[in-house]
């Protein structure tokens, strides 16, 4: 791995240029590379923007694609979307990762070891650990084993590929350090460059809980999982999510709006997707309708499709302009207490978070009605309708399993833009498939699901310990 200093202050630049999305940020790996110590405010948000364009741009609309959220229609999305795919398409967030967060977050951690560590620096060094964790865990939840506990370290030029497992626990003793760093009375809680949170260390130690979370909910510890949840983010107002610039200055827009409205129009599309149709009529779709007497996701569905445009096969832009990209939020954190509630706990603990969901997605918090002829019903479930017969078990199953089969749909549709949905179908897929959303496949040659992305092409050429006759079809160690 040959990695090059990035300085924050491009990336930043670039998130406020004229013609360019920050999804594109073109890295010159040659440009910085000076020994010099620079502060950590002039790196902390050009991290948080690698951060979310990892989460938010090219790997997430492929994942969407491989889980019925998306349609690819022509062009590169049209062979991606029939499983089409090479090592190039995870180059770019390949260089976010090691390049754009965890070169500069070594950086940081040059300059405090050589001046010390002040109030504000242990918010940064808590808010970096928080924000590694996050982009590391969807890089191992999505490639597998990755090069980790040797990264970016300049005297390791081939890097070890640590496996799944260990990075997972790697992560969650880094969100424990962070949890120590932000629950100190002393440390510091406002920080202007913090994009999400302005410092708020409260919320940022929220989050950390709720990641802990989501990784013990990956890796199957429920227990484990339920336990952080309760301590994880308990408002709409702490979730974690970054809402483009009111000026809606082209480059600035939500990523998925900017790849819709842009130089790509055309290319992808929510237009018969298995999600929307989930999220239709039951007379449309009579058999994978969520709709019933107690749930109408007419303003979801439409909330989802915020714009028109006109470009080849397609009519609608995903997302608004300005609409906030999530990255870990309330409803994900209510969902983990639903499931593992149903899990560890009791039925009644399972719907008494998942009616707390429902109570969310009823409020003005959830999303936009598009129309004032848009319906948003979500009214509470009880435990008769998961009883045989019930309007949510017509098949008969345990009353348990029946709960957890529309926790897990919740999770699919409320997941929407994330890599939710792809983590639940592959955890489910093989050894719970009663209660995993049944995806259809792309195509009727295909037999198998892709369970992970291949390598970055750039570290095939360079490292010599990358693993050798991976597909996009090979599960991932925790997922064989």
């Amino acid at each position: 791995m040959k990695s090059k200093l990035i300085s924050g202050i491009l990336i930043v630049f670039l998130l406020f240029s004229c013609d360019s999305s920050f999804e594109d940020l073109n890295y010159n790996h040659n440009s910085i590379t000076t020994d010099e110590v620079i502060p950590p405010s002039l790196l902390i948000k050009g991290t948080m923007l690698a951060d979310i364009a990892i989460n938010q741009s090219h790997l997430q609309r492929i994942a969407g694609m491989w889980t019925g959220q998306y349609r690819g229609e022509i062009s590169l999305y049209l062979g991606i979307y029939n499983y089409d795919i090479s090592s190039q398409e995870s180059t770019s967030a390949w260089s976010y990762l090691y390049n754009g967060m965890l070169k500069q977050f070594s950086e940081i951690n040059k300059y405090y070891a050589i001046n010390g560590m002040d109030t504000e620096g242990q918010l940064i060094t808590g808010i970096c650990k928080v924000l590694e964790a996050n982009a590391v865990g969807t890089a191992t939840s999505i490639w597998g084993d990755i090069p980790y506990s040797e990264a970016v370290n300049p005297a390791i030029s081939d890097p070890v590929f640590d496996k799944q497992s260990d990075v997972y626990s790697a992560l969650q003793i880094k969100l424990d350090e962070a949890i120590v760093l932000l629950s100190d009375p002393t440390t510091k809680s406002t920080l202007a460059e913090d994009i999400f949170f302005a410092g708020n260390k409260d919320k940022w130690l929220k989050t950390a809980y709720t990641l802990k979370a989501r990784y013990y909910l990956q890796t199957r510890q429920y227990t484990a999982a339920r336990a952080n949840a309760l301590n994880g983010i308990s408002d709409y107002a702490g979730t974690m999510k970054f809402t483009p610039l009111v000026t809606a200055a082209t480059g600035t827009e939500n990523l998925l709006y900017r790849f819709m409205a842009g130089t790509r129009k055309g290319y992808l599309t929510v237009n018969n997707t298995f999600c929307r149709n989930l999220l239709d009529t039951q007379t449309s779709f009579p058999t994978i309708s969520r709709r019933n007497a107690k749930t109408n996701e007419q303003a979801r569905r439409n909330h989802l499709n915020a714009g028109s445009i006109t470009g080849t096969n397609t009519t609608t832009i995903i997302n608004g302009e300005l609409k906030p990209m999530d990255l870990v939020t309330y409803q994900e954190n209510l969902l983990i207490l639903a499931e593992t509630g149903a899990r560890t706990v009791t039925f009644a603990e399972g719907l008494l978070q998942l009616n707390k969901v429902r109570t969310f997605l009823a409020s003005a918090d959830s999303f936009d009605k598009r129309a004032t002829a848009d319906v948003k019903l979500y009214t509470a479930y009880v435990a008769a309708d998961f009883a045989n017969g019930g309007m949510e078990n017509l098949n008969n199953i345990d009353s348990t399993r029946a709960l957890l089969r529309e926790i897990i749909e919740e999770r699919y549709v409320t997941g929407f833009g994330t890599f939710m949905p792809w983590n639940d179908a592959r955890r489910l897929r093989k050894n719970e498939y009663d209660i995993a959303v049944k995806i259809p496949l792309n195509n009727t040659t295909a037999t198998l699901h892709p369970e992970r992305f291949i390598i970055s092409q750039d570290e095939i050429n360079t490292n010599s310990n990358t693993p050798t006759g991976l597909t996009i079809f090979s599960p991932t160690e925790l997922n064989e």
